[in-house]
């Protein structure tokens, strides 16, 4: 099947620049439940799922404000994700203007539960057929299982939907993304995770090694009942990168201190080099109605430029209690320390460092010394008539977390 006209130019984003994209958060309303959802708890409220049910979705003026920002600030690309973005009621007008008005590559993050069904506005017999009419760049669907009783399980969807999306979209030659959040429940999955979507057109996958912020840190336990000890992740982890690279397939996997998953230091990408990622997120919102929501805040970038990220945010991990981390005994003398993101203080309160161990040799200072060896993550759609990241075109408010 030919390559899908959207996604027939591409270029690989230079290993340790910062990430030409932005997040455009349409709402935090999701109807899915999924159980380590970093959003559980968002708005303090005891029911895990309180927010993501009663939060309304941004209108199209301020998604459609975000998405001219991106471009303001020089950015190329967006997610375009909730909450689940495909139940916005102007998802399709949204995706005309980030795509043809705003001249930004949109990438959609979802459950894919919604993207087979007829969408009655468009009169189209799928969602994902207006959907690509409309110019979506690419998809990124979470797919958190490889059985439909566990995928039910844990976010109370079905991996059918999911499944049936992806291979209509192979049908079209349309390539993605897909990632899956690595939690105490699914690890024994994460080898056939791979083994299936190792077949599909997909481009590259994330492992999310689940983290312990967010709303978690108002939920009860901050979580760490739900995060799998590090030492029962790596076996089936390293075995499911293993069958992704084999298929040639990118793989990334977030936020794990290096030494708890020997031979994937290429893969690895902590929260001290979570902006170097094309992928990541530049820009916050500053000043919602509720902590930490996008709704009626001022957008801005985090860093604008790598100097200043540099200067500025491996300091800010190591901290600021956003982050939570920590680096203990056996990090004292890691060749990795500066690199390396340490491991959540909930996490060693309750397991102790018992299984963490430092790496010998002479010190390494460079965020992303491992990153050149997995090039595939660093491939980015791109339009016809762009042979790369756009200069900024305008001034953008800078401001940490």
């Amino acid at each position: 099947m030919p390559t899908h006209p959207h996604q027939q130019a591409r270029v690989l984003h230079p290993v340790g620049a910062l990430s030409p994209t932005g997040v455009l958060d349409v709402g935090l309303r999701c109807p899915h439940s999924c159980v380590f959802c970093y959003y559980s708890h968002f708005d303090g409220h005891e029911e895990q799922f309180h927010a993501l049910r009663t939060l309304p979705f941004r209108s199209l003026a301020e998604c459609t404000q975000l998405a001219d920002d991106f471009r303001r600030w020089g950015l190329s690309h967006c997610d375009v994700t909730g909450g689940e973005p495909t139940l916005h009621p102007e998802i399709l007008e949204l995706v005309r203007h980030v795509e043809h008005s705003s001249d930004i590559r949109a990438r959609m993050i979802t459950l894919g539960q919604f993207t087979m069904r007829p969408h009655k506005a468009s009169g189209r017999p799928r969602l994902v057929d207006a959907l690509l009419e409309a110019g979506l760049s690419d998809f990124l669907f979470s797919f958190h299982a490889a059985s439909e009783a566990l995928f039910k399980e844990l976010t109370r969807g079905s991996l059918q939907q999911v499944k049936d999306a992806m291979e209509y979209l192979d049908a079209c030659g349309f390539s993605y993304t897909a990632n899956t959040v690595v939690q105490e429940h699914n690890l024994q999955e994460l080898p056939a995770i791979a083994r299936y979507l190792a077949q599909r057109k997909l481009r590259f996958h994330n492992f999310i090694v689940m983290k312990l912020e967010w709303g978690w840190r108002k939920g009860p336990g901050h979580g760490v009942d739900h995060k799998a000890r590090y030492e029962e992740v790596a076996p089936p982890l390293t075995e499911a990168v293993r069958i992704f690279e084999d298929a040639g397939k990118g793989v990334n996997v977030r936020y794990a201190p290096y030494c708890a998953l020997p031979g994937l230091e290429k893969n690895l990408v902590g929260y001290k080099q979570v902006q170097l990622d094309p992928y990541e997120w530049r820009n916050g919102t500053r000043g919602g109605s509720i902590e930490g929501t996008p709704y009626g805040g001022k957008p801005f970038l985090f860093y604008e430029n790598r100097e200043d990220y540099l200067a500025r945010h491996p300091e800010q991990v190591a901290t600021h209690p956003e982050y939570n981390m920590s680096q203990g005994p056996p990090c004292r003398g890691c060749a990795l320390r500066e690199i390396c993101d340490g491991v959540d203080r909930d996490y060693v309160a309750h397991h102790g460092w018992e299984e963490f161990h430092p790496y010998e040799g002479p010190a390494v200072d460079d965020l992303t010394h491992f990153r050149g060896d997995n090039p595939r993550p660093f491939e980015l759609i791109q339009r016809c008539g762009w042979p790369e990241p756009r200069e900024a075109t305008g001034k953008s408010e800078v401001g940490g977390p």
